[in-house]
């Protein structure tokens, strides 16, 4: 599964902002900055978290935007499903009756692969990701004395 350039980018967003929870707002060019994204493509992908209820926007110098709830109480499937569109998170059609065995094998994979990805994504929070690109980061720095 390839996540689209949409999720991939909200996700990277999503990450700096539950870093800086306790600390406040961050603005658009900041966010853009610090992950390398195109600017107006991160202003719609935070329009759309803003209107899903994950963040929060405060007009101003001061202003920015910051996450809506705590990281922990945010979870990855919630935020995919509003970033990729609800159809990654959906079931797959019924079957038909008049499938042949490789249409109903293939069904099968799709259905049991999608039910597997959105077991893992509905059971990991934002703050659990953080933590895992923390250690991540932590170990692959280098140290001078």
């Amino acid at each position: 599964m390839q996540l689209s350039k949409r999720t991939q980018y909200g996700l990277r967003a999503m990450i700096c902002l539950a870093d800086a929870y306790e600390r406040g707002y961050l603005q658009t060019r900041e966010l853009a900055a610090r992950e390398k994204l195109p600017n107006k493509f991160l202003e719609s992908i935070l329009s759309a978290l803003t209107r899903g209820k994950f963040l929060v926007s405060k007009i101003g110098a001061t202003g920015g935007y910051r996450l809506s709830r705590p990281p922990k109480e945010i979870y990855l499937g919630d935020l995919v499903a509003r970033l990729e569109g609800k159809k990654l998170m959906e079931d797959q059609a019924a079957a038909d009756g008049a499938e042949r065995p490789g249409e109903v094998a293939v069904r099968v994979v799709q259905t049991e692969l999608s039910e597997a990805v959105r077991k893992v994504l509905n059971a990991v929070t934002l703050a659990q990701l953080a933590e895992k690109v923390a250690q991540h980061s932590r170990s692959g720095q280098m140290y001078y004395i």
